[in-house]
């Protein structure tokens, strides 16, 4: 069993390393940041030392000998749904998967420290920082900013005025996901399009050219 120095060592070690991941999570302004990640990994470190106390009693004591291994797999089952409820559904847009994942990495790096695999713990703690930082930018140089957004706005009841907007979307290689229209009481058309944009400067692109389509008014990206 560690010592007493050993847990506290253990502990301040989980927190620590937790809060370097949260702080990059909370940088980003992701629903699960600093303070999270840092509790996250300090319970998983509590519960592998819990297991590691159980399992030691027990010995002590003589047989049967308990799985001390068996808390700390409830831990990597359990943590699925914190990561689900930082998991976000915006439209077509999905959010919140690189958070949930950064959730359930710290939960191992929490059982790492918490049986004394340091070196491990820490060294996953650098490679997912660079992960969620360093990589984020060379994602978006090699494959752009590619996400789901909604375009919403109120147009005059022109005739081919849906197909110059899809041109103009098609032009700028834009993904059409759905598109909706209805018409409102004064005969003005409320469209509201889901699409899939690969970098996000295409964004003042296409809206430039809508805008000059003319009869259009309250054009809404989100």
């Amino acid at each position: 069993m560690p010592s007493p120095a050993e847990i506290i060592l253990r502990l301040i070690l989980a927190a620590i390393l937790g809060g370097i991941v949260g702080l990059e999570r909370e940088r980003r302004h992701q629903p699960a940041g600093f303070r999270t990640h840092m509790i996250l990994c300090l319970g998983s470190t509590l519960a592998m030392m819990v297991s590691i106390h159980v399992a030691h009693t027990a010995y002590v004591n003589g047989p049967p000998y308990p799985d001390p291994a068996r808390i700390a797999a409830q831990v990597v089952s359990g943590i699925g749904f914190l990561g689900a409820g930082a998991i976000l559904r915006l439209g077509v847009s999905v959010k919140g998967l690189t958070t949930a994942t950064s959730l359930w990495t710290m939960a191992g790096i929490g059982l790492a420290i918490g049986s004394g695999f340091y070196f491990g713990g820490s060294i996953a703690t650098v490679i997912i920082v660079i992960a969620l930082s360093a990589m984020s930018r060379v994602e978006k140089d090699l494959f752009g900013s590619k996400g789901n957004k909604i375009l919403i706005f109120t147009a005059e009841d022109r005739p081919n005025l849906i197909p110059k907007v899809e041109e103009i979307l098609r032009k700028h290689k834009i993904h059409i996901n759905t598109l909706k229209i209805n018409r409102t009481p004064q005969g003005l058309l409320n469209i509201h399009i889901e699409m899939r944009l690969l970098e996000e400067r295409q964004i003042s692109h296409f809206s430039d050219e809508l805008l000059f389509l003319g009869g259009i008014s309250e054009l809404e990206i989100r």
